[in-house]
């Protein structure tokens, strides 16, 4: 009889301790229970220290608080059943100041179906292009000039590039950046958002060089956060300068042209030729010897 006494007492045990088991999960069946995970995006290492608040409705806030070292939030307050909303308010320097909220809608707690669930929010990572410009021995060329053309960045967080940034670099009203090297020949283009790509050309460079006219692509892909794009800028071919153009000759003096001699005029009419001057005097002395000689023999006839 005493045998059965005890095994009455153990199965009394045994059912208190489940009784005392099952009761709180009982008593929790009818509200609902929300906790929240922050992560990057693409490690899934969880992100401590950004504050999450969960709203019930439209804007009544039911929890807020900060992430732990495990990423999570956990408010452990039972809600009845609606609709709740949780986003994340603040963020870890060099992730984009934007997450999507997650919304649920509770409506089994009345009927003993309460629900737990996690908020996961994914936070996504800036990256970084470095931009180096250096002659074909790897030297750096500090002071040469690019544009480059991003698909996607963060336009209103404040620069926290990965490495010292000693280039110059400057949003143009397009959206673009103008680039310029540094003394260790590079510039850094922060607050990349992932996978986009940049679109980066050189326009100049410094004396002595040629730029690199090859058009380059940086990217920024899932959990490679930092691209390095490189140009290589020949040397100028050495210009051979042009001969100094030969001095006009002086010019020579001239021979003086010899004076015409002067020729002494005939006193004889002017007929306008000389050459006929001479056959005239013979022609008029030869009618005179005819005449003369003609006159001479009637003469002598008469008589």
């Amino acid at each position: 009889m005493k045998r059965y006494k005890n095994i009455a007492l153990a199965i009394l045990v045994a059912l208190t301790l489940v009784v005392s088991v099952i009761t709180p999960k009982i008593a929790l069946a009818d509200s609902n229970e929300i906790s929240v995970l922050a992560v990057d995006k693409y490690t899934r290492e969880p992100i401590e220290g950004v504050h999450v608040v969960i709203y019930q409705g439209g804007s009544t806030i039911v929890a807020e608080g900060e992430t732990d070292a495990n990423g999570y939030f956990n408010p452990y307050l039972p809600l009845p059943d609606g609709a709740y909303r949780v986003e994340q308010t603040t963020y870890k320097a060099g992730y984009v100041h934007q997450v999507e909220s997650v919304s649920y809608v509770f409506d089994g707690a009345s009927s003993g179906l309460g629900d737990v669930v996690t908020a996961e929010l994914e936070n996504q990572p800036l990256g970084n292009i470095i931009v180096k410009v250096v002659d074909t021995d790897g030297n750096p060329i500090a002071g040469a000039t690019l544009k480059a053309t991003a698909a996607n960045s963060e336009r209103y967080a404040v620069p926290n590039p990965l490495f010292t940034q000693t280039g110059i670099l400057t949003m143009e009203a397009d959206g673009s950046y103008s680039l310029t090297t540094g003394a260790d020949g590079t510039v850094v283009i922060p607050n990349l958002i992932g996978d986009t790509s940049t679109t980066i050309t050189q326009l100049t460079t410094i004396d002595g060089y040629q730029i690199d006219t090859t058009v380059r692509v940086g990217q920024i892909t899932g959990t490679n956060t930092t691209d390095t794009v490189t140009f290589v800028d020949p040397t100028a071919p050495a210009t051979v300068p042009e001969p100094d153009p030969a001095p006009a000759p002086e010019p020579q003096p001239q021979p003086e042209t010899p004076k015409a001699k002067k020729v002494k005029k005939s006193a004889l009419p002017a007929t306008g030729d000389n050459a006929l001057t001479l056959p005239l005097i013979i022609g008029v002395a030869g009618v005179t010897v005819v005449v003369a000689g003609a006159a001479l023999f009637l003469h002598k006839k008469r008589q």
